[in-house]
């Protein structure tokens, strides 16, 4: 059994590690969009092509963040493995398999749905605030490198980071797991500050469901499995309406 001591040193560990992780993830994305405009901008004035190379150059940033926060959070866990014996990392099939999958898919949705339906009568500029980035990219026919990213490396990165790391950390702490799935949301939303208010409420909502199914699954797989069809969904949606580009 661990003393109080031990589990607030993983605790520090933890979450200084998080904070590591994220900066020098940023710091990657800044330096990965740097290149790219090096490598743009002989095309920079061509026709048509500003609004492709922007799209582009947001998505090369993101998977540059995001592979480094997944590569860290990996090379994190297996230090823990290795010196406590507890790895923070569980991709196993959750209980049930497909059928709890699904189903936790179907909860996430029509609880976005139905929060989105609320903001829409309440504040529709509020949802068109959120998504006017991600509608004009959706205009350009670089769209599915923002589907890359949103579809497959955010769901691993930020679960990975938040879901997996940090709550890893805090869950065993005297915070148990409402105090872990409170702060990891917490910290999760910040993430999207940007966002209107109704749009990070959201965010804590749906961090706050992610980590009951880390929780209840015992498996990272389904908050990321869950996250990776609400972002690709969110992104399709957007790049084949009206307004979108097929092209």
């Amino acid at each position: 059994m661990q003393s109080r001591t031990q589990i607030w040193k993983w605790v520090a560990t933890g979450a200084c590690s998080a904070v590591a992780i994220f900066v020098l993830a940023t710091v990657s994305g800044s330096g990965a969009a740097a290149l790219f405009d090096i490598w743009s901008q002989p095309h920079a004035y061509t026709p048509d092509e500003p609004e492709a190379l922007l799209t582009a150059r947001v998505a090369v940033s993101l998977l540059a963040f995001q592979a480094v926060t997944v590569a860290s959070v990996f090379l994190a866990n297996a230090r823990r493995r290795r010196v406590a014996g507890a790895p923070f990392l569980n991709f196993e099939m959750p209980p049930g398999g497909i059928k709890t999958l699904a189903l936790s898919i179907v909860v996430l949705l029509a609880f976005a749905t139905l929060f989105a339906s609320f903001v829409f009568v309440f504040n529709p500029d509020a949802l068109q605030h959120d998504l006017q980035p991600f509608t004009e990219m959706m205009k350009s026919r670089t769209w599915w490198l923002i589907l890359l990213a949103a579809g497959i490396g955010a769901p691993l990165a930020e679960e990975c980071l938040f879901r997996g790391l940090l709550f890893g950390a805090l869950r065993p702490s005297p915070l148990g797991f409402t105090g872990a799935a409170v702060i990891t949301a917490a910290t999760w939303a910040l993430l999207h500050a940007n966002y209107s208010p109704y749009g990070m409420a959201a965010i804590m909502l749906i961090g706050l469901y992610q980590a009951w199914l880390r929780e209840r699954t015992g498996s990272l797989l389904t908050p990321i499995v869950c996250h990776g069809v609400y972002n690709s969904l969110i992104i399709l949606a957007m790049a084949f309406s009206g307004g979108g580009s097929l092209g």
